[in-house]
């Protein structure tokens, strides 16, 4: 693959706009927890059900989407994704049953599982191997921006407004969003459709290095999923007695540390042509800080803002867990490890959310025990590095 050329940049944005897109969904929830158990009239553990269906329904879509994409490309069925999604939007706007908002969440993850493989499935495609980390790095920024807004601006606009308009406002944005994706986006050459897909996928799960990576990421990204995309704008509300859209900020800026640690670090281990060095900081990095969020003294704001920014820093490493896979794979299959990577990621994430709800419940809202499962996911994730190959990056002179 040559180096990129404006075309390949433009292609990649309008991908990366429906990944903000998705995001935007992701975490917006968060913001509306109270004014959703109003509506509903329901528990912390169904509110929890609610928002992991979307998890759920994103992690067990990755495996087909992966193996689609890599079979028929990506134009086509990004388009449908971002539709997908439009749909659902405007169903949750108007439901007041907590079972068909669920099935409205189920549906706007599955139009979400495909964006984040579509993007690096078009970065594989028209940009060379030796940049992939660096784009991944970058393609997280479009997660970052999703976030960010689903955050403080979204808590605003459901103060303002009401969840329910700003659900159907999301629902008019996705129809534009799906015309520009079937407008710009093209696949490149790059795209194979001679493997059978019971090789591609056989050749994926049999690989024990791609299960101790994906398990790596699962672990890492799972506090960010339970803690700051879901529960921390009402621990931060709890703990420390503050408005929805000052705790809101401050969990938002767990986003503002990974779109400063996604391209940097993948840019240094690019440089270096080293992964698992970064990954080992990073995890390092990651459980000090949530560690200390969670289970220490109360803080001043302002290092409790700080410790936020370094906790989304430092897991952001975990994205290279992407490159590893990637970079020992054929292109005719690596959709298919990508997504599956992604797929391990969102399983844990939707485990920890649902666990968490549970606990809350259990406990009546007891954060630090119901927190505790995220201290066993660090667990998991130092044993799964232990026994992650120290390889470099093999495709870096490509």
């Amino acid at each position: 693959m040559h180096e990129a050329n404006l075309r390949s940049w433009i292609i990649w944005i309008a991908a990366g706009g429906f990944y903000l897109f998705e995001f935007v969904h992701r975490v917006a929830l968060s913001v509306m927890l109270p004014e959703l158990s109003q509506s509903f009239n329901v528990s912390s553990a169904l509110l929890s059900g609610l928002a992991a269906s979307y998890f759920f329904a994103y992690a067990f879509a990755q495996i087909p989407v992966g193996l689609l994409i890599d079979r028929y490309g990506t134009r086509q069925l990004l388009t449908l994704a971002c539709l997908t999604i439009t749909i659902g939007s405007f169903l949750f706007a108007y439901t007041d049953n907590i079972f068909i908002a669920t099935y409205c969440r189920i549906l706007i993850g599955f139009g979400s599982a495909f964006a984040f493989v579509g993007c690096l499935k078009l970065a594989a495609n028209w940009f060379p191997a030796h940049r992939f980390a660096f784009i991944v790095g970058l393609t997280n920024l479009f997660g970052v921006g999703g976030a960010l807004i689903g955050g403080n601006p979204i808590a605003h606009a459901v103060d303002a407004f009401g969840w329910r308009d700003v659900m159907y406002s999301s629902g008019i944005i996705g129809l534009a969003i799906t015309l520009l994706l079937w407008k710009i986006i093209r696949d490149g050459s790059s795209s194979k459709k001679t493997e059978l897909i019971r090789f591609k996928l056989l050749a994926v799960i049999k690989n024990r290095q791609t299960w101790l990576i994906a398990i790596f990421a699962g672990c890492m990204v799972a506090p960010i999923v339970s803690y700051s995309e879901l529960w921390g704008v009402t621990y931060l509300m709890h703990t420390y007695n503050l408005s929805r859209p000052d705790a809101a900020h401050i969990t938002t800026l767990t986003f503002i540390g990974i779109a400063t640690g996604g391209p940097l670090i993948g840019w240094l281990s690019d440089y270096f042509r080293q992964r698992t060095i970064f990954m080992a900081i990073g995890f390092t990095g990651a459980l000090t800080s949530m560690s200390l969020i969670l289970f220490g003294p109360l803080l001043p704001l302002w290092l409790i803002s700080l410790l936020h920014i370094t906790f989304g820093f430092f897991t952001s490493s975990m994205l290279l867990c992407f490159s590893l896979n990637s970079e020992a794979t054929a292109p005719g299959i690596r959709a298919t490890t990508i997504a599956f990577t992604n797929s391990i990621i969102m399983i844990f994430g939707a485990l920890l959310q649902t666990i968490s709800g549970y606990l809350l419940d259990l406990t009546y809202n007891n954060f630090n025990l119901s927190f505790m499962p995220i201290i066993s996911c660090y667990i998991l994730a130092f044993i799964c590095f232990k026994f992650i190959r120290s390889t470099k990056c093999t495709f870096c002179d490509d």
